[in-house]
């Protein structure tokens, strides 16, 4: 039998690789220009600053650009593969070894300035597809829900393989990071080849109009909102697991909690009966294990807290990215055009600026958090709540209609 694989199959293979290389990016290079390259808390947190400040620019520019286009289907799945290459072979350049003999901030940068680019290609693409492929809304949850199940699953292979690259000697950990890069990109490319052919489903649409279409930045505004608070605050907590004791341990115990994410999430609203009770469960646990996690130097804790806190912060982030699809789907309906790619774009801008700066953050209070001041702690915590508490109250702000007339974007 020739049995094709299905195109919600090769969504979900598409976005397992995609979130291997930015998890493995995300996760490790902070770590590999201190701990390796020998760059001090400060430079490391400004590169990755100046580098995710540009990304997320860059991704703003993508989005005007995108609501000009026609064909955003078509289109989309040609950026992926284009893009997909692009991120392959940079990141293999950010962690070769001639970065690893020449230190300098500038080389780096610009290598990371490159991976940024090809990716946010590449992010942007893979994205828009959550909405782009899906026939109906019903469809369109299921192809949310596939990302929920697959990104976090994807995310925890790249906690595994961090125990090859943190705590490993200096030359066998820069090799590892090297050779990690390579295997993603071979995944890359076998993913984002047959995606690039697979056949466009006709979109539903409304009768066009001569009017001017804006963007559904309404519907949008408090989803940024929300996202901007939890990656920048919020995420804060995750970025400083790879850099105590036990890093790898931390940061495999985060992922593993993402992983029932999607089903524990069914649970709770089902249980709750509301979607805001269920981010409202989360937060606090989001700030309770972080209060726990700091209050309490044991190991064991610890890893549990970890593992409860990325089960917390991948429920919020489900109910981001399902919320940017329906309102992508909904306004291709009443406006009878697809604006999919902006509205993607507009969010992992937002959250690429976001995690700029959540590392200009990590960069001023990794040195207390490591010599345990109780200041620093104290401030982490409260970082956290007050992140969590702006995204509860952003996302449980109602959904505005859409419309269908207004400024150009």
């Amino acid at each position: 039998m020739n049995a094709q694989p299905s195109p919600r199959h090769l969504y979900a293979a598409g976005h397992f690789a995609r979130t291997l290389v930015w998890s493995f990016v995300d996760l490790v290079l902070g770590y590999y220009l201190h701990a390796r390259l020998g760059l001090s808390a400060a430079h490391t947190g400004q590169l990755l600053a100046i580098s995710l400040a540009y990304s997320s620019l860059l991704d703003m520019l993508l989005a005007a650009v995108f609501s000009r286009l026609r064909n955003q289907q078509r289109v989309a799945l040609r950026l992926q593969l284009i893009g997909g290459l692009g991120t392959a072979a940079s990141a293999c350049l950010l962690f070769s070894p001639g970065n690893a003999a020449e230190p300098a901030f500038l080389p780096l940068l610009v290598a990371s300035l490159l991976f940024r680019s090809c990716y946010a290609v590449y992010d942007v693409a893979q994205n828009a597809l959550t909405s782009l492929l899906p026939r109906d809304e019903d469809e369109a949850m299921r192809y949310v829900s596939t990302r929920a199940v697959v990104v976090p699953i994807s995310k925890l292979c790249i906690a595994a393989a961090l125990f090859g690259v943190v705590g490993a000697p200096a030359s066998q950990g820069s090799g590892n990071a090297l050779l990690i890069c390579m295997i993603i990109g071979v995944l890359i490319a076998a993913a984002a080849l047959p995606l690039a052919c697979v056949a466009t489903p006709p979109r539903p649409s409304a009768t066009r109009t001569s009017a001017a279409v804006a963007l559904p930045l309404p519907a949008l505004l408090p989803v940024l909102l929300a996202a901007a608070a939890e990656t920048a605050l919020v995420g804060l907590a995750g970025r400083l697991f790879p850099f105590a004791e036990h890093g790898a341990a931390l940061t495999f115990a985060m992922v593993a909690g993402m992983v029932v994410t999607p089903w524990l999430c069914l649970r709770l609203r089902s249980m709750l009966h509301s979607e805001t009770g269920m981010l409202a469960l989360m937060s606090v646990l989001a700030v309770a294990t972080v209060v726990v996690y700091v209050a309490i130097p044991s190991p064991p804790i610890a890893i549990a807290c970890a593992a409860i806190h990325g089960t917390a912060v991948a429920s919020v982030g489900l109910v981001l990215w399902r919320r940017t699809a329906l309102i992508a789907r909904r306004h291709a309906i009443h406006s009878g055009r697809d604006d999919d790619l902006s509205c993607f774009a507009l969010l992992t801008g937002t959250m690429k600026l976001s995690i700029a700066a959540s590392s200009l953050l990590l960069g001023e209070v990794l040195p207390g958090v490591q010599a345990g001041d109780p200041g620093t702690a104290a401030a982490l915590v409260s970082l956290v709540a007050a992140g969590s508490l702006l995204s509860l109250a952003a996302l449980a702000w109602p959904i505005p209609a859409a419309r269908t007339e207004g400024l150009r974007p």
